[in-house]
């Protein structure tokens, strides 16, 4: 069995951590149809700007399989059409990726997993930008490290990122370094019992105003087999929960909402989120 990519370690404790992310607004709807799969996203958030406007955002991608590869076609609403294809098969263990984006530069990217080792590859060519990690598993342990290589121009690489996680069944625990330590942290994630998951992050930052430390403690547990509870508090004053539910058989709910308790009088400052996937 391979291990985890780079990008995976440490995930279980991120998932089980609540954040603003996952309080969006959004409705998806699945269909399928003569081995042609159709999605349709429409995504509500808040416009940035002074105005405060809310927004609705859409999505249509359709997927096939097309000889030995996965085809997808996605459109956006401000009439971006992206391409991709996948293969799997060309080479045992290999994962190859183009992604064209109409009017911009094509993207290549690889997956090699092997039981011991699992290398990724991508490679932007309107940037000319190589990222590559790597990471390997022994006894528990998992070690992975991450960088972007910039090819021409005379640009330097900078430092890589590390990660290194140690997991059994029921426990997960992750040290990270980004950019030199300019991003640090540990993470950890136990699994109390089989409904039952709690999860911490200590991260510290550096930033022009000095260090930024970050503490978040969460917590996830199954109501029942269909029903999924998540809560989080974090150091900077802010209460997240969320509560995900499938009605049926078609219908899935999750419902989502952060509290700022240090700025509790302003209503902008808190955060709520519905998202809705029905599938047909």
């Amino acid at each position: 069995m391979a291990p985890p990519k780079f990008k995976d370690l440490g995930k279980k404790a991120d998932d089980t951590i609540v954040d603003d992310e996952k309080c969006a607004s959004k409705c998806e709807i699945k269909t399928k149809a003569k081995g042609l799969n159709l999605t349709s996203t429409f995504t509500g958030n808040t416009n940035d700007s002074e105005s405060g406007k809310a927004f609705v955002r859409g999505t249509l991608e359709a997927k096939a399989k097309y000889m030995d590869s996965d085809v997808s076609v996605k459109l956006t609403d401000d009439g971006k059409a992206t391409i991709k294809v996948e293969n799997s098969t060309a080479v045992k263990n290999l994962k190859l990726t183009t992604e064209y984006t109409v009017g911009e530069t094509p993207k290549l990217s690889g997956e090699y997993k092997h039981d011991m080792a699992f290398l990724t590859g991508a490679y932007d060519v309107g940037k000319n930008t190589l990222d590559v990690s790597a990471s390997c598993a022994s006894n528990g342990v998992s070690a992975g490290v991450s960088q972007k290589i910039p090819l021409g121009g005379g640009k330097k690489a900078g430092v890589p990122d590390f990660r290194v996680m140690y997991a059994t069944k029921a426990l997960e625990l992750t040290a990270f370094c980004n950019s030199g330590g300019k991003d640090a942290g540990v993470k950890a994630m136990n699994q109390v019992s089989d409904k039952m998951a709690v999860a911490v992050t200590v991260a510290q930052a550096k930033t022009d105003k000095g260090a930024d430390l970050s503490i978040a403690v969460g917590t996830a547990y199954a109501l029942d087999s269909d029903t999924d509870l998540s809560a989080t508090v974090s150091n900077k004053g802010n209460i997240h929960a969320c509560c995900e539910s499938k009605l049926n058989d078609t219908l899935k709910i999750k419902a989502s909402g952060m509290i700022n308790t240090r700025n509790a009088a302003d209503f902008k400052a808190h955060k709520w989120g519905l998202h809705m996937l029905y599938s047909l």
